[in-house]
């Protein structure tokens, strides 16, 4: 039997709407303590098979948030202890951004832990053994460099791959604990039988350019091209309508069009704040999908050997399991 503990820093429950977790010692309350006082006995229950897999699954939002107020001992979570120590994988789970390589995220959108503080935590949690421990950090963006915007196709300077979340939490762990990692770089899903699926490249990018585009729609700089537009149009006796149906829709239709004069030119400036602005991101972006063999990492130190592998490659990029890095860790 592979046995697998699965740390859970997205939701208060896995099982129940965030916030209506039954806390404390008393499991007639609402509240803190259900994680720390629930362990065997509360959670007894979220434990499932597959096949030769057995899977335990704890809620942690309370633990990562009373250790890091100083108020968590070993002894509050020795049952989740004596679970990890029997796994072969443990599995943290928590929401990650693209454009934030130092926090994890709850599923309302606050954030829960530093990389630090996850460190912190998972140092209490594993206790030390021989054994190589598995960790799969699943959350979204986690292996993604501070620069989202470079390609995580192909080979990765030594010191991007030290700036993401996934590799800063590893160093935190890996002098501590034996263990190996995997992490991605796009967002990351699961199913119930811990199968995953990452977003490519095209894909992170779309997500990325979504997020800028959203920002720009309440900015100062909408008003004032609002006003530059209404008077280009203006002085070129050109309506709204010829505006938006000829112009804008042939840059929203191929978006590598080069303009051949002044309206277009302002046109490509101006689509980031149009009406057709989902339109062109989606065709910037052709190649957007989610695919199980994609952007995954993987962290493994041995000795005083840091490898980081990209264990499936991409088309146009890497080989399969190309080293990224080996060396003393960055």
């Amino acid at each position: 039997m592979n046995y697998y503990t699965i740390l859970n820093f997205e939701d208060s429950s896995p099982q129940v709407t965030t916030g209506k977790v039954k806390g404390g010692r008393d499991p007639s309350k609402f509240g803190a303590g259900a994680a720390a006082a629930g362990t065997a006995q509360v959670y007894a229950k979220r434990e499932v098979t597959k096949g030769r897999a057995r899977m335990v699954f704890y809620p942690c939002q309370e633990l990562i948030a009373r250790d890091a107020a100083g108020t968590l001992s070993k002894d509050d979570v020795k049952d989740i202890r004596k679970h990890i120590e029997k796994s072969r994988t443990v599995v943290f789970v928590l929401h990650g951004k693209p454009d934030d390589t130092d926090e994890g995220f709850s599923t309302s959108g606050g954030s829960v832990c530093t990389f630090k503080q996850l460190g912190r935590l998972a140092k209490l949690l594993m206790p030390i053994r021989d054994e190589k421990y598995r960790i799969s950090l699943v959350m979204c963006y986690g292996a993604r460099c501070r620069n989202v915007r470079l390609n995580h196709e192909g080979m990765i300077p030594s010191g991007e791959l030290a700036s993401s979340f996934a590799y800063k939490f590893f160093r935190e762990l890996c002098g501590a604990r034996n263990i190996r990692m995997v992490a991605w770089t796009g967002a990351v899903s699961n199913d119930g039988d811990l199968k995953h699926t990452c977003e490519n490249e095209d894909q992170v990018l779309y997500v990325d350019k979504k997020q800028e585009v959203a920002a720009l729609q309440n900015s100062p700089q909408k008003q004032q091209i609002e006003i530059e537009k209404a008077a280009l149009l203006q002085r070129l006796k050109m309506s709204n309508a010829d505006f938006g149906n000829n112009v804008m829709m042939k840059f929203a239709n191929n978006p590598n069009a080069a303009p051949t004069n002044e309206v277009e030119r302002f046109a490509l400036r101006y689509i980031p704040y149009s009406p057709v602005r989902a339109q062109w991101m989606m065709n910037l972006f052709p190649d957007r999908n989610q695919t199980s063999n994609y952007g995954k990492l993987i962290y493994d130190f041995s000795g005083s050997q840091l490898v980081i592998t990209n264990r499936y490659g991409a088309t146009g990029g890497v080989a399969v399991n190309t080293e990224l890095y080996r060396g003393g860790l960055i």
